[in-house]
């Protein structure tokens, strides 16, 4: 006589990343806000009479690096103040990456400015 036994064993797991635990504590900035902030202090000392190039020497990163984080100034003033007030976040949330508003500060209408990234940010 043969006896079969069927069990079925139920596992839950998650695909991708876990949902981190919110930490107690303050938050860390997006980082488009951190360079955003770069640039001012950065346009400062370009103003004070630094070159590009000591500056990047001194902060220990390459010219062209240093180059796209000044040019963070020539957004509009709302998209800088908008980047200025994100959250603090426990959670690495993405809103939007250097690279892309580097493109966005190659358009010149700050109007044309602004819809490109509330495009970018509804999706």
């Amino acid at each position: 006589m043969e006896v079969r036994l069927n069990t079925l064993v139920k596992i839950n797991f998650q695909i991708g990343n876990p949902i981190p635990k919110r930490i107690n504590g303050p938050g860390k900035l997006p980082n488009i806000t951190r360079c955003m902030a770069l640039s001012y202090e950065y346009n400062k000392l370009l103003d004070k009479g630094y070159s590009i190039k000591d500056i990047a020497e001194y902060e220990k990163v390459n010219v062209s690096y240093m180059l796209k984080i000044v040019k963070l100034v020539f957004l509009s003033p709302k998209i800088q103040e908008k980047i200025l007030l994100l959250p603090s976040t426990h959670r690495s949330t993405l809103f939007t990456s250097v690279k892309e508003l580097i493109e966005i500060v190659k358009i010149v209408d700050f109007d044309e400015q602004e819809k490109v990234l509330d495009l970018i940010w509804r999706n």
